[in-house]
């Protein structure tokens, strides 16, 4: 059973970093992209978190992992942009 705000996805999306994001991000997008399966999209409300400034990150499995090893993590949603998305 899923969250209302936590929630399956299939879909394909090619990113690029944002101007402000975050050494992390644009290095995982750099090593591991620009292709990524968005798996889940969350925000502060499916973490029961109040007070928070407003958050939402996805859940991104690389495409076609080139060292056999699928990276698989959060990225915050400030942090990049969509260039192409694809069912």
């Amino acid at each position: 059973m899923s969250h209302p705000t936590c929630y399956s996805m299939c879909m394909i999306v090619s990113i690029k970093a944002t101007a402000g994001a975050s050494q992390r991000t644009k290095n995982r997008i750099k090593e591991r992209g620009p292709e990524f399966v968005v798996e889940r999209k969350h925000t502060n409300a499916a973490f029961n978190l109040k007070g928070e400034a407003q958050l939402e990150t996805w859940l991104l499995r690389e495409v076609g992992g080139p060292d056999g090893d699928t990276w698989l993590g959060w990225l915050n949603v400030k942090e990049f942009e969509i260039v192409k998305e694809s069912d």
